[in-house]
């Protein structure tokens, strides 16, 4: 029998050759791909898995006074920061027993919850690359324990990181604000998308939050070799961080701290005195004050009562210390009264109703109204201040000085009458003047949260009662019989109307007229400087860490006040004899105890007492000095702190005596002015 095997040998050795060829080939064409198509990416890849980015935070720019008085700086601060990595797996878990045992001391020393530890560990904020800071500021104690007993402390380190300082402790608070960590919302928003990473600190409130691209400054980085166990085997580069820029502020610090002292001592004071209506002591729950430059709007001092503490948010605010200032009970202390509040300014606002009425042609400069003790119309009774005293005809310099309600109240009425007779097109000149004094818009100050106020108008009306007619529609089928069921029903049915009752109460500040104190403080700063609105403000400058300056921050004028001469004079004289003139509903405040050198500081000012039933009256005064050559604007309001005259005029007047050099704010007192409800 023939054998084959020479044949099957061949195929065999030919099977293998191709297979031994195509396995070249493949492992060829595998390496060309990974070489060549693909070599870019993987040496990227390979670059990245050895080496890793740390980026280090800027010190942020320092907030200071005009003289350049530290209000917001930053100082070294001891940490004890832990590395993740020798502490916790993946899963955020100890690592191992030992570091259970360290977790356990870190616990046991710092008195904090080892779950609080193990929290701050997993935090996004801080890379995992830099040790993690766990408990900021700690004693000095504390950094000798864990240096002295390392071996009990592996992975811990203490050093020495820069925080956030207060030089001043709470002084102005409202005004620098403070930092929060960032949201994740935030992270993908304006203007922080791109430019945060997760757990950054931002400004909060105040010129912090204005001003965060000025003062956060540009981050350093750090990049770093790792080897297979992400240690760290060497520094590959090192770029270091820029510091922000300092603000300089427009605050001066001795007047913002009498401002805030003489508010505070203010208020408690006035809480020993009798509402003239009840008979009760004035609750005068809060209050504020504004001091403006009256020439170009910038703003001093600014004052809000009751304050909070900016050091208590320096690493992180307690949930306890949040609960405390964000509480009703507690008159909301984080607050910034003088441009988040906005109540009825009473009185105050009849310099606006007095240019709009002027400015319809309802009455001229000169031209009088009697001042008669009450105003009917419709069946209601809108009585003045002074009750059942006829004062006679005044022109509108004696009804300031006065201020005569009855005044206001028919020329209200005369030009609502006029407005109902234009139909469609008609042109409220309320609404318009206001604007032109500030009102009924924000003025763009340099600090969040500013509110618009409101001033009522035909279309305000119907717009607000298409929201509200609901609730007047269930109140009148829900209440009793009786005065609160009818004025429900009335309002279920035609609350979107515009009537001469509402005009009226608008004239005097009164029914839906909302205003904040920096509104009323700026109209006021117009009046006296000539008719001038300046955009109120606090930033002059920012000026980088050698002293070169980066850029000014200029005054900025929103427009005029719309008054000619004669107009403007009778508004100034009328504030001038409020003050300086025996029958000015402010005399009282400024002769009492020891008397206001008038004679040669003479001040212009109005009262204002806004009512807000079923509370007290809201307290107001507004003034200017010198009356014949402006240099300052001064407002103070005291929630249920009664008439104007009585409790916000002596506090201004001891504000408007510190900064003239009469008398010390350490050395005021508050003396209360006249009880009455003007």
């Amino acid at each position: 029998m023939a054998t084959n095997e020479p044949t099957n040998n061949a195929l065999r050795l030919t099977f293998v050759t191709v297979l031994v060829i195509g396995l070249f080939l493949a492992l060829f064409s595998r390496l060309w791909f990974l070489q060549i198509l693909a070599g870019d990416r993987y040496t990227l890849a390979a670059e990245e898995n050895r080496v890793r980015s740390v980026l280090t935070e800027a010190p942020r720019g320092r907030i200071l006074d005009a003289n350049g008085a530290e209000l917001v700086g930053n100082r070294p601060a001891l940490t004890i920061s832990a590395d993740r990595m020798q502490l916790l797996d993946g899963n955020g878990d100890p690592l191992d027993e030992d570091a259970e045992r360290v977790l356990d001391r870190l616990s046991a020393l710092l008195r904090l919850e080892r779950d609080e530890i193990i929290e701050r560990l997993v935090s996004r904020r801080y890379s995992i690359f830099r040790p993690i800071p766990i408990a900021i500021d700690v004693a000095p104690e504390i950094v000798y324990a864990v240096r002295e007993q390392q071996e009990l402390f592996s992975g811990v380190v203490a050093e020495t990181l820069p925080v956030r300082t207060y030089p001043q402790g709470q002084l102005a608070a409202h005004l620098v604000g403070y930092l929060g960590e960032i949201s994740e919302e935030e992270l993908t928003a304006e203007p922080y998308a791109g430019e945060y990473r997760p757990g950054e600190f931002i400004g909060r409130g105040g010129l912090e939050q204005t001003y965060e691209p000025d003062l956060r400054g540009e981050a350093g980085s750090r990049r770093l070799e790792v080897n297979r166990q992400n240690r760290v085997v060497g520094v590959l580069q090192d770029r270091e961080p820029v510091p922000g820029g300092d603000l300089v502020t427009s605050i001066d610090l001795d007047l913002q701290e009498a401002t805030e002292r003489l508010l505070a001592e203010g208020i408690v004071s006035s809480r020993s005195t009798t509402h003239v209506a009840s008979g009760r002591n004035l609750p005068s729950t809060a209050g504020s004050a504004v001091v403006l430059d009256a020439t170009d709007g910038a703003v001093l001092a600014m004052a809000s009562f009751p304050t909070f503490d900016p050091r208590e948010f320096v690493g992180g605010v307690s949930q306890r210390y949040w609960d405390e200032v964000t509480s009703e009970d507690n008159e909301f202390p984080l607050l910034n009264r003088p441009i988040q509040s906005a109540h009825p300014p009473g009185s105050v606002f009849k310099t606006v109703t007095g240019a709009a009425f002027m400015a319809a042609g309802r009455i001229g400069p000169q031209g009088t109204i009697n001042c008669a003790p009450a105003y009917d119309l419709g069946g209601i009774t809108f009585r003045n201040w002074n009750r059942g005293v006829n004062e006679g005809p005044m022109n509108l310099s004696t009804a300031l000085m006065r201020s005569c309600d009855t005044y206001f109240y028919e020329l209200a009425y005369d030009q609502w009458r006029v407005e109902q007779s234009q139909g469609d097109d008609v042109e409220e000149v309320l609404p318009i003047v206001a604007g032109r004094f500030g009102f009924g818009r924000t003025l763009g100050i340099d600090l969040p949260s500013e509110r618009a106020g409101v001033i009522p108008s035909r279309e305000w009306r119907r717009e607000f009662w298409l929201n509200t007619r609901e609730t007047y529609c269930r109140n009148a089928e829900e209440m009793p019989p009786g005065f609160g069921r009818d004025i429900n029903a009335d309002l279920c049915v035609s609350g979107g109307t515009w009537r001469g009752g509402d005009a009226i109460n608008s004239s005097i500040g009164q029914g839906d007229v909302l205003t904040t104190p920096l509104q009323i403080a700026a109209s006021y700063m117009a009046i006296a400087n000539g008719g001038t609105l300046w955009r109120p403000h606090l930033g002059q400058r920012i000026v980088a860490p050698d002293g070169e300056v980066i850029r000014e921050i200029e005054p900025e004028s929103l427009g005029d006040l719309g008054l000619d001469d004669a107009e403007l004079r009778a508004i100034q004289e009328g504030l001038r004899r409020v003050v300086m003139e025996e029958r000015g509903t402010a005399h009282g405040a400024f002769t009492r105890g020891n008397p206001f050198p008038l004679s040669e500081i003479p001040v212009a000012g109005k009262t204002g007492t806004a009512e807000l039933k079923p509370k007290v009256p809201f307290a107001w005064f507004a003034a200017y000095a010198p009356a014949d050559d402006p240099e300052i604007v001064v407002v103070v309001n005291v929630e249920q702190g009664g008439g104007g005259s009585q409790t916000a005029a002596p506090i201004a007047r001891n504000i408007l005596e510190h900064y003239f050099g009469v008398t010390d704010a350490e050395d005021a007192e508050f003396v209360e002015g006249d009880r009455i409800l003007d």
